[in-house]
């Protein structure tokens, strides 16, 4: 597999978007506990396809399930950390590249099954086309 990742497409990125904060009412004496957990981790559309091109790399060690071991995760995050040494938010992590890979997949798998349900039309391009008779409104 070539080292160049422009061959991996995408249409959009699935990564999150944003975040939201929780405000108390004015007045309340209640505190919000504190958190220690690190901020999110931001995957832009060329971390996602440089991301996934090593996956690919590496998809004999995954099995049919396309389940990566600990150690791939390892090598994803050097490799993404290297190669996109100036980044937004933290440096990637083993657990952030792992749970990037199980939004990624749970995505495709949902893709995959909306093809193939009846009265469905799905594009790369513009994703699920819902018409009055397959949105039940």
């Amino acid at each position: 597999m070539p080292s160049d990742t422009s061959s991996v497409s995408s249409t959009c990125s699935l990564h999150s978007h944003g975040s939201f904060t929780y405000n108390q009412p004015m007045g309340s004496q209640q505190r919000e506990p504190a958190t220690s957990h690190r901020p999110a981790t931001h995957w832009d559309i060329k971390q996602e396809k440089a991301f996934t091109a090593f996956l690919v790399t590496c998809k004999s060690e995954a099995g049919d399930t396309m389940s990566f071991r600990n150690t791939v995760f390892s090598d994803a995050t050097i490799h993404i950390n290297t190669k996109f040494s100036n980044q937004k938010g933290p440096p990637k992590s083993q657990s952030s590249c792992r749970s990037k890979w199980a939004t990624l997949k749970k995505s495709y798998n949902t893709v995959k099954n909306i093809k193939t349900l009846s009265g469905f039309s799905w594009s790369d391009e513009s994703g699920i086309s819902l018409t009055p008779e397959t949105s039940g409104t």
